[in-house]
């Protein structure tokens, strides 16, 4: 299910009252509009400090944007306090003023021509729901290979070969937004956060693309349902590993096309990326031109966005990061993408 949140880019808010209330000739108890922002040339978010309904929030008489913006339809979250407004396109760096029933303030909001936005779980991201990660655990014990890990609140890389993987589902919001050129994309940075990590040498994490479709699955280590990844399979059941335990790899075969996909190879030969870990508690950055191709690619082709697996390239102990299953959410995984909000090719085609 799609959900939003409030992006990097402000807005400049002009009170006449300490808060905004809506919806009703009796605000009191109403849940106050905190921020708005323009992701796009057609999608505006507003973001409140509290639950809405679903029959007043998408009711489009309840917003006007002025000057000369229509909304075509309008979308709360399964968050509750999060709307998208789907609008008539905006212009860039001119200021609209949004005024909602009731109320007696309004909100300027200008769409600058570079945003960011965030994907993840939880509260704290742009996008929440779209996430799966899981660990494909590597031991001598042949009767585990067909567990799944997905509900575990941790991702491990180990010297023995437990490898995890990650996938951000791009498609709802990049639709939503109505960004489809890929080349909008200017840069995209994956966070994972170290739990533990019981050395104080550096260690080394790599990521490549994966090639074959997989399911996080529900799994607490043990027993895998249809359809859940596991040491022998992608998808349990369904679809086996071309090399257990999602080892086969071909020159050549780095999942840059869309014929490197669903064949006979798991994984990109080519690594998209390394990170040095040394120490816990805190946050590690992934970033590159190759992820950021990456995210082009899933977007032009979001079929076959099967995301990454991480795995521990050199090092002597285990690497303990939070999954999106950790008790503290602000420490689950996220994707970061700076993006332009217009296409600039299509712009300048029209203006000829």
């Amino acid at each position: 299910m799609k959900t939003y949140f409030n992006g990097a880019h402000t807005v400049l808010i002009f009170l006449l009252l300490p808060f905004c209330h809506i919806f009703a000739a009796d605000t009191a108890d109403l849940p106050e509009l905190l921020a708005a922002t323009a992701l796009s040339q057609t999608a505006i978010q507003l973001q409140f400090d509290g639950q809405l309904q679903a029959e007043t929030a998408e009711d489009l008489n309840n917003y006007r944007i002025a000057p000369d913006v229509e909304i075509e339809y309008v979308l709360l979250d399964q968050r509750s306090n999060r709307v998208l407004l789907m609008t008539t396109p905006l212009e860039i760096d001119k200021s609209y003023r949004l005024t909602l029933p009731n109320l007696q303030t309004g909100i300027v909001i200008t769409l600058p021509l570079v945003n960011e936005i965030t994907f993840g779980a939880g509260d704290a991201v742009t996008f929440s729901g779209g996430l799966q990660d899981t660990t494909l655990l590597v031991n001598k014990d042949r009767k585990t290979r067909n567990n799944n890990a997905g509900a575990e609140p941790t991702l491990i890389n180990d010297p023995t070969g437990s490898v995890f993987f990650i996938a951000f589902d791009l498609f709802d919001a990049f639709e939503d937004m109505g960004i489809r050129n890929p080349t909008q994309v200017l840069e995209a940075t994956i966070s994972l956060h170290v739990q533990q990590c019981d050395t104080d040498a550096a260690q080394t994490v790599l990521y490549r693309r994966v090639l074959l479709p997989w399911k996080e699955g529900r799994g607490t280590s043990t027993r895998a349902e249809d359809n859940e990844l596991t040491y022998n399979s992608a998808l349990h059941r369904e679809l086996p590993w071309n090399r257990p335990p999602a080892q086969a790899m071909l020159s050549g075969i780095d999942g840059d096309n869309e014929s490197d996909y669903n064949g006979s190879e798991d994984v990109a030969h080519r690594i998209d990326g390394t990170n040095e870990i040394q120490g816990a508690g805190k946050r590690y950055e992934f970033k590159g031109d190759h992820l950021t191709d990456a995210v082009r690619f899933w977007v032009a082709n979001p079929d076959y966005n099967y995301g990454y697996l991480f795995a521990l390239q050199d090092g002597s102990v285990p690497i303990v990061f939070s999954s999106k299953e950790a008790p503290d959410e602000n420490l689950c995984p996220t994707l970061t993408i700076r993006y332009q909000t217009v296409d600039q090719k299509e712009t300048s085609e029209n203006s000829k």
